[in-house]
Order: C-alpha cells, then sequence, then structure tokens
C-alpha cells in the first residue's frame, strides 16, 4: 500500500495521523477555496510528488474552513495568522512550533523554496527546540 504524501485532515481521519519525526508533524494550513490557499497547496503537492522516495516526508494538510472553531486556538497557539497559507513544525508534545517565514505575505513560497525549507526541517537544521530557552535543561 502506498501512502499519500499530502494527507488532508478531516474529522475521520484524526485518530490515523501518526506519521511523524518522534512526535514532530509537518503542518500546512491552507483554504482550498481561497486564491491563495489553492496555489500554495499546489505548489506543497507538486514538491510532496517530486520526492514521493523520502520515507520520512509526510505532511498533514489542514483546511481552516473545515475546522473554524480550532482556528482562534490554532492562531494563539501557534502565533501564526490563518488567512493566509502557512507551514510549520510542530511539536505535539509541547505545542512548540516553527513556522515557515514568508518574506511577502502577497508572495507566497517557489517550489524550490518550500523544498529547500523541507529538506532543512528534515535534516533537523530547522526544529522546534531551536527557540527554546536555555534553562529548561
Amino acid at each position: 500500500m502506498t501512502r499519500e504524501e499530502l494527507q488532508a485532515l478531516e474529522l475521520k481521519s484524526l485518530p490515523e495521523e501518526e506519521d511523524d519525526l518522534d512526535g514532530i508533524h509537518i503542518v500546512a494550513f491552507a483554504e482550498e477555496a481561497d486564491p491563495d490557499g489553492y496555489e500554495f497547496l499546489e505548489t506543497l503537492k507538486s514538491v510532496a510528488q517530486d520526492n514521493t522516495d523520502n520515507p520520512d516526508l509526510s505532511i498533514i494538510w489542514i483546511d481552516p474552513d473545515d475546522f473554524p472553531l480550532l482556528v482562534p486556538y490554532w492562531e494563539k497557539t501557534f502565533d501564526i495568522d490563518l488567512s493566509a497559507p502557512q507551514i510549520g513544525v510542530v511539536n505535539v508534545t509541547d505545542a512548540d512550533s516553527v513556522w515557515l517565514e514568508m518574506d511577502d505575505e502577497e508572495d507566497l513560497p517557489s517550489p524550490e523554496e518550500l523544498e529547500d525549507w523541507l529538506e532543512d526541517v528534515l535534516s533537523g537544521e530547522i526544529n522546534t527546540e531551536d527557540d527554546d530557552d536555555d534553562d529548561d535543561d
């Protein structure tokens, strides 16, 4: 059985979302009905298809329109604005996260920029512990 490169999070699939990197999930928020969200998803799908040979790459896509009551929680918890597409790395144990910085809200990442960022995530160069205080140790 082949696995989907890009998994849509739906209420019926919540218990099945187990692909992760030791409690770390790559999460993309994008509204499919929104032009920017659609463009971002097409870019994300292209990158995922180009990397089907990478068993570590698993991206969970969440359409905020499908979970309107959770949008304020996600925005507050992850300190992001879901009026625009977002992609980040989330540590499920402490809800710590790192999100791809987009230089210009009007300019979505290119496939190359997105692929480079994902490679940095998978290699550990970008991780959710980078911004943690050292006094936790």
